[in-house]
């Protein structure tokens, strides 16, 4: 069974990558293999960059997203009456 790498970890993906880096500096390889490695190579630091994008995203908005609740609570609080009286 193909193993569906889609699923895994950032830092599965991470460690990968650093092994083949590793392995192509070494300079050892045939180069069918060294090319081979280069390619996959390319593909995970794809893989990684999406995934880091990704995650920038994510936490931009939760930030925003709390950035709005906090101006929410000092408006109210400024308001006569408001929640923060």
């Amino acid at each position: 069974m193909a193993k569906d790498k889609s699923k895994e970890s950032f830092e599965k993906r991470l460690e990968r990558l650093r092994g083949i880096v590793d392995a192509l500096e070494r300079g050892d390889l045939p180069l069918e293999e060294g090319l081979a490695l280069y390619k996959e190579g390319l593909v995970l630091a794809g893989d990684c960059g999406r995934q880091l994008e990704s995650a920038r995203n994510e936490v931009k908005l939760v930030q925003e997203g709390l950035l709005k609740e906090f101006a929410a609570l000092d408006a109210a609080r400024d308001i006569p009456g408001g929640d923060g009286q």
